[in-house]
């Protein structure tokens, strides 16, 4: 047998060593709790609170008292909604804003571990957050976030929030929950706060799609296209897909997509749609 001859040896030796240091960092990184897993709502309803009690102590309150949460009637869907957070009216975006003015938004559905600010870039680079957090520092897990095909304020026909699916549980990894039928079934309901509004979603379908980009692929504008785009929702031709009955939609319907990598194939994605069916007002900037 013809001998290795050490240079070569020790080259081969070296990348060994590499490719293990640089596995190693990814498992790390892939692994590691995001810096947002820290940032709670709490955070920030605490933080106005301690500005009220230091600098206006006997200001009026932030929120009127007609604007308490209630509970919610049957939807127009015939589906009992689960209730508003209790912090919904006490959100400060402006405190939100002093970390990274990029964040616009805060998701949260109940019984996942769904919970975060949602941002958008606003240098022009779309996908800037698949690998940034809201500090704007490089992390593999990266931050919920939209592109600028859509507004801010969750008007278009269909808004498209992008999530990693980690396996550690954060970021968009646990809407995979609606996989399974009783919890699609009993967990209807996702929030969106903005500045100056509190945006309740009937979850009405998840189900595995294909790869294709949802708001380049489909004129949202045109309303044959949008109808077209809304049945394919309602009925995604797929085994593992779950539809809540009773949900209609038509072209005033405002759809929020929450899209995530699927546990299959890497041409696929996950994804969990509500249609908006609640808007309450917010005070508390």
């Amino acid at each position: 047998m013809k001998k290795i001859k050490k240079p070569v040896w020790i080259a081969i030796l070296v990348v060994c060593i590499a490719v293990v240091i640089g596995g190693a960092i990814f498992l790390i990184n892939y692994f590691k709790p995001p810096v947002e897993d820290s940032l709670s709502r709490d955070d920030f309803t605490e933080a106005v609170s301690e500005t009220e009690a230091t600098e206006a102590p006997t200001a009026a309150p932030t929120v009127a008292e007609t604007a308490k949460p209630t509970e919610k009637p049957l939807s127009t869907y015939g589906q009992k909604l689960s209730d508003p957070p209790e912090d919904w009216s006490t959100l400060s975006f402006d405190e939100l804003m002093k970390k990274n003015s990029d964040i616009y938004a805060w998701l949260y559905v109940p019984n996942t571990n769904v919970d975060y600010p949602v941002c958008q870039s606003s240098d022009g680079n779309d996908d800037f957050y698949l690998d940034h957090n809201i500090y704007r520092q490089y992390q593999f897990s990266g931050t919920i976030y939209s592109q600028t095909l859509n507004k801010r304020d969750f008007t278009d026909p269909v808004t498209v929030l992008y999530g990693h699916n980690m396996l550690n549980g954060s970021m968009f990894a646990s809407l995979h929950n609606f996989e399974d039928k009783d919890f699609f079934k009993k967990n209807n309901t996702m929030f969106v706060y903005t500045k100056d509004k509190l945006l309740t979603y009937l979850i009405y379908s998840a189900y595995t799609y294909d790869d294709r980009h949802i708001l380049y692929s489909f004129n949202m504008d045109n309303e044959e296209a949008l109808k077209r785009y809304q049945e394919s929702t309602l009925d995604p031709h797929t085994y593992e897909g779950q539809v809540r009955e009773g949900v209609t939609l038509d072209k005033d319907s405002k759809i929020l997509t929450l899209s995530t990598c699927s546990n299959g194939g890497g041409n696929t994605r996950y994804l969990v749609q509500g249609v908006l069916v609640d808007v309450k007002q917010r005070n508390a900037q």
